[in-house]
């Protein structure tokens, strides 16, 4: 574990990762105001012409600085995508946080810092209590091949405030709607909420996922681990997955066959976690589950899930 900011605010406390320098010389290239903006555009990953467009600046400015902190091991390398028949590449701070070191800190506090349960179920989407994932969700209007209306993001509020219970901080935006997704998104780990039919980047791996959405003819959830097909409108899928597009990224999938069955997933993920994660019954070798939704006090809303495999 490397080194963390403890900052209390009434009964919460909240720890945060930070980097810690033994002397503001180390800092030099942040030293003007220039420097320090191209910095904060790179809190996400960023490629230099579109840095250069938000600022209102020459774009060899930020190579110039990009150049900098590179040298300082300040930024990374975020992935890359073709546009206009050349390599545009993007860059990501890796801190966010900074301290200096003095010497020796007098009068310093024993902190135990235990991670919240569950925390280690979601790594990596989880690291160092911030989240380390992109999450995507179809977009409002019609598109794709169906001209589908995804409406399944809304499903995205209950999952985002679970998740910010293992969080001690926000960066935003956390989303792309999925005609947004550039491919350097695609290469981050990924939270895909909606099925094909509303969400491409779910379109784009569902054929080879071992529990997938079947569009064809009548739509059901077809899993190949137990050979079983699920046509329920409160049936959805939960689905842990490598990511095609980078090595050591995964894919966390919330889905459902209707608008009720990926309301069933989520609610099994927050309720059920260790469950969820234990894997298919078929086969503990996948992370992919079949729930169920039930509306437990009639009033036409789910609010409670089984798992189903």
């Amino acid at each position: 574990m490397g080194d963390f900011l403890l900052r209390t605010k009434g009964k919460q406390s909240i720890a945060y990762p930070v980097r810690m320098i033994d002397s503001p010389s180390s800092l030099s290239v942040l030293s003007n105001e220039l420097a320090w903006r191209i910095y904060r555009e790179m809190s996400e990953p960023s490629c230099p012409m579109d840095i250069a467009k938000r600022l209102g600046i020459h774009e060899q400015k930020v190579y110039y600085y990009i150049n900098r902190f590179r040298k300082a091991r300040m930024i990374r390398e975020a992935g890359s995508e073709q546009r206009h028949g050349t390599i545009a590449r993007f860059y990501q701070a890796r801190d966010s946080l900074f301290a200096v070191s003095a010497g020796p800190v007098q009068n310093g506090m024993d902190v135990s810092i235990s991670s919240p349960s569950g925390m280690s179920l979601l790594e990596p989407f989880i690291k160092d209590s911030k989240l380390n994932a992109r999450i995507i969700v179809g977009s409002p209007d019609p598109h794709g091949p169906w001209k589908a209306r995804g409406s399944d993001s809304f499903c995205a509020i209950d999952l985002a405030l679970f998740l910010g219970s293992f969080t001690g901080g926000v960066d935003i935006p956390n989303y792309r709607l999925d005609v947004e997704a550039r491919e350097s998104d695609l290469r981050e780990n990924l939270i895909l909420i909606g099925g094909p039919a509303v969400n491409m980047v779910t379109r784009r791996i569902n054929s080879r996922l071992p529990v997938r959405l079947e569009l064809r003819g009548e739509r059901s959830i077809k899993s190949t681990l137990s050979g079983k097909s699920y046509r329920s409108d409160d049936c959805g899928i939960i689905v842990l997955t490598d990511n095609p597009w980078e090595r050591g990224k995964k894919i966390l999938l919330i889905a459902g066959k209707r608008f009720q069955g990926t309301r069933a997933a989520v609610i099994s993920l927050i309720k059920d976690l260790e469950k969820v994660m234990q894997g298919n019954k078929n086969n503990r070798k996948y992370v992919s589950r079949v729930v169920r939704g039930y509306d437990m006090d009639g009033d036409g809303v789910i609010d409670a899930s089984e798992l189903l495999e």
